[in-house]
């Protein structure tokens, strides 16, 4: 008798170890599972929070480009436009108003929108200069054609 209560102490002992060896292989299991769950979602909001970042610095540098642009097209360039058609002034001044806009948004856009733009599109500079000639084109096609004074316009 002392024997068989000795083997089934002993086998519900191992069976007791087994069960509690399987319950902590699930426990690290779920845990390890869970640790994966949370660096997916830590990931994510890495990348939607970059992802806003460059969104937020792509669209502030186009305003600022746009702005920038209309104003110089506003007080310079158009004149400077005609003055050169009409061979008075040499298209480099031209191109000298390109750099200016290219630097003045360059000198107002904070380092930090620089470096995630660079980060993610490989220069700064080559992104301002393509958004300032697309700008200039922009503001080049919203030109009116003709503008005439009201006191022109005579109706019958």
């Amino acid at each position: 008798m002392e024997i068989i209560q000795s083997t089934a102490i002993e086998v519900l002992t191992n069976l007791a170890l087994g069960v509690i060896t399987l319950l902590a292989a699930y426990g690290v299991y779920y845990i390890r599972k869970a640790a994966a769950k949370v660096r997916a979602q830590t990931a994510k909001l890495k990348d939607d929070a970059s992802r806003k970042l460059l969104t937020d610095a792509l669209a502030d540098v186009e305003n600022l480009a746009t702005v920038t642009v209309g104003s110089i097209e506003q007080t310079t360039a158009a004149a400077l436009r005609e003055a050169v058609k009409d061979g008075k002034a040499d298209r480099e001044e031209l191109l000298a108003l390109g750099k200016k806009a290219f630097d003045e948004v360059k000198a107002a856009t904070a380092p930090e929108a620089q470096k995630v733009i660079t980060d993610n599109l490989g220069s700064f500079d080559a992104y301002l200069s393509k958004l300032v000639e697309d700008a200039v084109r922009r503001v080049k096609q919203e030109e009116p054609y003709i503008t005439l004074p009201g006191e022109t316009i005579t109706s019958e």
